[in-house]
């Protein structure tokens, strides 16, 4: 063989094995993982983020996600708006309250239901009807605490209400006699129990259709900017929720680290466990999200805490899109998604 057929060979094996290195490159190469920082607040319905956190289901979709934790749902709204955070589970009510003054994007579901009236065993208090004459202690920006309220009013029931700024103040109230019963979000409703109250009426039983306790929220900017982060971000909730009903055991020390003053039990009763007296749990965590039914549910607070244009702009802030695709990638994955979403 002549030196320069040699010389042939060895630059094509060269070549070769250049090709063979760069497609092992491209191969094994991932793209750095886009940062989101998301707000919450220390409540169980919080836990599809703390689940997808430390489960590593963000991780998995390529994001690195930082956790910020907040004391009231104003201070988390504000966050939003100083742009200290990307995005964050609100609360549906504070939503529709804010709306005008944060320029987000309602992408996902994170939370239903979850709001009980609770009383003193000894307080005769045994339904909505019996709050005539008496006083409520309430939550700001709680949907449930707006449930009631509004078949209150639709009942002509004539019951003074206390707003508090956390549930537990309005269940130490309770607990003080400063307020005959009060309307408490998971988990205070189950640790209501624990303490010896009284569970009167789940928000299930006055008004039995499912709503969105917290809905997910987005910067309009950052979604716009980074709408296969947002897809991945609910696709990694929606892991983190098949997870936490398939193997209650591993998701429940996740939620629990966030909760250090709730007890297992309380924590387990309050988003886990299928309460029998509602078929389901009582603060189901769940992405579930239905633009048509969201537009129902907000035709309640209209007139007496949304205008017209308000809840036009609200409406207008309603994008399914990232949670239609989200829910088709998994479906092309083969992931076995809960029966909410089937």
């Amino acid at each position: 063989m002549s030196f320069m057929n040699k010389r042939l060979i060895l630059v094509s094996a060269l070549a070769i094995v250049a090709v063979l290195v760069a497609a092992g490159f491209i191969f094994l190469y991932k793209p750095p993982a886009t940062e989101i920082r998301i707000g919450y607040l220390p409540a169980a319905s919080y836990g599809l983020i703390w689940v997808a956190y430390e489960g590593g289901f963000f991780e998995d979709e390529g994001l690195n996600v930082t956790l910020i934790e907040y004391d009231s749902v104003g201070d988390l709204v504000n966050a939003f708006s100083e742009d200290k955070i990307d995005g964050a589970p609100i609360t549906s009510v504070a939503i529709a309250v804010f709306i005008k003054n944060i320029d987000a994007v309602v992408v996902a579901g994170n939370s239903l239901d979850g709001t009980a009236l609770v009383a003193k065993n000894t307080s005769g208090i045994r339904s909505i009807q019996d709050l005539d004459g008496k006083k409520v202690g309430t939550v700001r920006y709680v949907p449930g605490d707006f449930i009631f309220t509004k078949v209150i009013e639709e009942e002509n029931i004539n019951a003074t209400f206390s707003p508090y700024l956390s549930p537990a103040d309005a269940l130490i109230a309770l607990e003080n006699d400063t307020v005959n019963a009060a309307f408490l979000w998971e988990p205070y409703s189950s640790w209501a129990l624990y303490r010896g109250l009284d569970i009167v009426q789940w928000d299930m039983e006055v008004y039995p259709v499912d709503y969105p306790c917290c809905l997910q929220v987005f910067q309009s900017s950052f979604a716009s900017k980074n709408p296969d982060a947002v897809t991945k971000f609910i696709k990694a909730l929606m892991k983190a929720e098949a997870f936490t009903y398939s193997e209650p055991g591993n998701a429940l020390p996740m939620i629990k680290q966030y909760l250090p003053g709730m007890s297992w039990e309380v924590i387990y009763d309050s988003v886990i466990r299928i309460d029998p007296r509602i078929n389901q749990a009582r603060n189901p965590l769940s992405c579930y999200f239905n633009e048509s039914e969201l537009q129902s549910f907000y035709q309640l607070l209209r007139p007496s805490l949304l205008s017209e244009n308000d809840y036009n702009l609200l409406i207008s802030r309603l994008d399914s899109t990232y949670y239609d695709d989200a829910l088709s990638e998994l479906r092309k994955e083969g992931f076995n998604l809960p029966p909410i979403y089937k």
